[in-house]
């Protein structure tokens, strides 16, 4: 089952101390780097998900809105979250995988240290589980360690690895399900393991669950592994059914709603593309070519190059029809639990040309090496990455300006920020996003006359369009904190 190769020495010593050096230091730059802020739509979502968690609660009471009626439950939502007003409840709508890991960290390690453990310890479980897997797959220990380096470094890995986001986590969990589906042929725990960590990934990210077919290709030595994996992923996928069934009425249905919507055959052709520019240009060029050559090369164990054919190619495929992953560099992440996939193939097939020549090993490692830490540093400038933490930040400023300086009553009227403003205040939350201008005009007397005030907070790059056009009324502006304008309503427009 293995892939053959001539040099399958063990790493030496001294290889050991300096990968945990590296390791360390690259925690701590990660950890420097990291923003804990519940920030847009995605980390507030989870953050929020995963406060309430930490409470024992999988639903958020709705906060007081004194009797107003909506047209519409969605102008009752922070982004984030499904407003139910019959039901005077929140539903979280993103997967409770990433906001359970943040909520066990943060209960032993507090609100910023714990999601910093979560995305830094899952970068680095990520990159050692694509060295141990590059190993079981008989690969020399320097190419190894160059397919860890790879992902490691990868702009995309390095954006989602400081913020709470779940692309990482989605990715360790999918490692760790392929790494003990190899093992699996020892022990039938391995197995067991396999199901486990899949489940796993799956409350992460419930599209990891297009790994079973790679999965079941390396399982399927017998019924007995494939069964251990099955009653491995049992308790995961009753816990997944049964809070779906709690949270959305039915245990097949997500908080993403009809998400097949987004999907269409049109997309298929210039998302193909885009990812194939973007895997070339941030990638050392070659990959590519190597990593196509891999399911070509006739001695390599077919059972490994249909698995990890199917690891990278499932994904991809079914990502290539949705709408969103075309749109910008960062799309690559919803194909990053598929991308050690084509870093192993492509270093497996230089294992299978220069393995046995240790010069050339050596120095084919240290290029690709080199390469990609170039590559690394030039698109990690140019896409401002590091930037994050000071863009992020803006919405942690607004949320503790609006919980300190607002009246304990009022009602907050916001769009990008409010699963921000939800998190960091206590304040109810209006979508003016979901709502015409007549129907601000009549939810404004309501609160008025209830004796409720009501604060704007929106983008001072959009306070023109939104003022006028979208909440017309006589507005006093009361701040600007960090490119937020905030406005208290007065009256209705004269």
């Amino acid at each position: 089952m293995s892939i053959p190769s001539p040099d399958n020495t063990s790493a030496p010593r001294w290889f050991a101390w300096f990968a945990a050096v590296v390791l360390l230091g690259y925690g701590v730059f990660l950890g420097r780097s990291f923003t804990p802020v519940a920030g847009g739509s995605d980390s507030s979502g989870y953050l929020n998900a995963a406060q309430l968690l930490a409470r024992g609660q999988l639903t958020a009471p709705q906060r007081d809105f004194a009797g107003l009626s909506v047209s519409t439950a969605t102008q009752l939502q922070p982004l984030g979250f499904i407003a139910e007003p019959a039901r005077a409840r929140l539903v979280p709508t993103y997967p409770l995988g990433l906001p359970a890991h943040l909520a066990a960290a943060s209960l032993l390690f507090g609100w910023t240290g714990g999601p910093l453990l979560v995305g830094v310890s899952a970068t680095l479980a990520a990159m050692l589980l694509t060295y141990t897997i590059a190993r079981e797959l008989r690969l020399a220990w320097p190419l190894a360690a160059t397919a860890a380096l790879l992902f490691g470094v990868f702009p995309v890995t390095i954006f989602i690895a400081i913020q709470p986001l779940s692309d990482v986590l989605a990715t360790t969990w999918v490692l760790a399900a392929v790494y003990a589906a190899l093992r699996a042929r020892t022990s039938l725990g391995w197995a067991s393991a396999t199901g486990a960590a899949l489940a796993v990934a799956v409350l992460v990210r419930p599209t990891n669950i297009l790994l079973l077919p790679a999965l079941v290709v390396l399982l399927a030595t017998g019924w007995r592994p494939l069964a251990a994996a099955a009653m491995g992923s049992l308790p995961g996928a009753v816990f997944l059914l049964a809070t779906n069934a709690h949270l959305f009425g039915s245990a097949w249905q997500m908080g993403y709603g009809s998400i097949f919507e987004a999907f269409s055959a049109a997309y298929f052709h210039p998302t193909v593309l885009h990812f194939g520019k973007l895997l070339g240009t941030l990638l050392p060029g070659l990959c590519l070519a190597l990593a196509a050559l891999f399911f070509c090369l006739p001695r390599l164990p077919l059972r490994e190059r249909l698995a990890v054919a199917l690891w990278f190619f499932v994904p991809v495929l079914f990502y290539a029809f949705y709408e969103v992953s075309g749109q910008t560099w960062w799309c690559l992440r919803f194909i990053l639990p598929a991308f050690p996939a084509l870093i192993l193939a492509a270093m497996a097939t230089l294992n299978y040309f220069i393995g046995s020549h240790r010069r050339w090993l050596f120095a084919t490692a240290a290029a690709f090496s080199l390469w990609s830490l170039a590559l690394s540093t030039l698109w990690t400038r140019e896409f401002h990455t590091l930037l994050t933490k000071t863009y992020e930040q803006a919405y942690a400023d607004v949320g503790t300006w609006a919980r300190t300086e607002l009246p304990a009553n009022t009602v907050i009227l916001t769009n990008a920020d409010s699963g921000s403003l939800h998190y960091y205040t206590p304040f109810p939350i209006l979508r003016w996003d979901q709502m015409s201008a007549a129907e601000f005009s009549a939810q404004a007397t309501h609160l008025a006359r209830a004796g409720r005030p009501l604060h704007l907070v929106t983008l001072v790059a959009e306070e023109t369009h939104v003022l006028h056009e979208r909440v017309p009324a006589r507005w006093e502006k009361v701040a600007v904190v960090a490119q937020r304008s905030i406005w208290r309503y007065v009256a209705p427009a004269p």
